[in-house]
C-alpha cells in the first residue's frame, strides 16, 4: 500500500510539472496549453490522492480508483492529440493500471 502510495505522488508530480510547464510556454491557440489545462488538476488530484491513501489506509480505496481513472484518461486524450510523447504517456497509463490492480487485489475494507 506504500508503494503505491508512493507511486501515485511520483507520478503526479512528474506529469504535473510538465503539465505546469506546457501552461507556462505554451499559447491558449494550442492544443498543448488545453490538455495542460484539463491535466495539471488531475495530476495534482492523483498525487493527493497518493497522499491520502499513505495517511488513511485502505479506507479510500474509490478516491484511489477514481484518481486512477481520471489519470489514465487524461494521459490518453493527451497522446491522442499528439501532445504527449511516449514516455509521460508510458508513465500515466502503466502507473494508474498499477494503482487499478492494486484497487482489485485489496477487497476488503478497512473500517
Amino acid at each position: 500500500m506504500k508503494a503505491v502510495g508512493v507511486l501515485m505522488v511520483l507520478i503526479g508530480l512528474a506529469l504535473g510539472v510538465g503539465s505546469i510547464l506546457e501552461l507556462v510556454y505554451a499559447r491558449p491557440e494550442t492544443s498543448q496549453f488545453w490538455v495542460a489545462v484539463f491535466t495539471t488538476p488531475v495530476a495534482a488530484f492523483f498525487a493527493v490522492a497518493g497522499v491520502v491513501l499513505l495517511v488513511r489506509g485502505l479506507t479510500v480505496r474509490w478516491l484511489v480508483f477514481l484518481a486512477a481513472l481520471l489519470m489514465c484518461t487524461a494521459t490518453i486524450a493527451g497522446t491522442a492529440l499528439g501532445v504527449m510523447g511516449a514516455a509521460p504517456a508510458l508513465i500515466g497509463v502503466i502507473g494508474p493500471l498499477v494503482v487499478g490492480g492494486w484497487f482489485l487485489r485489496t477487497r476488503r475494507v478497512a473500517v
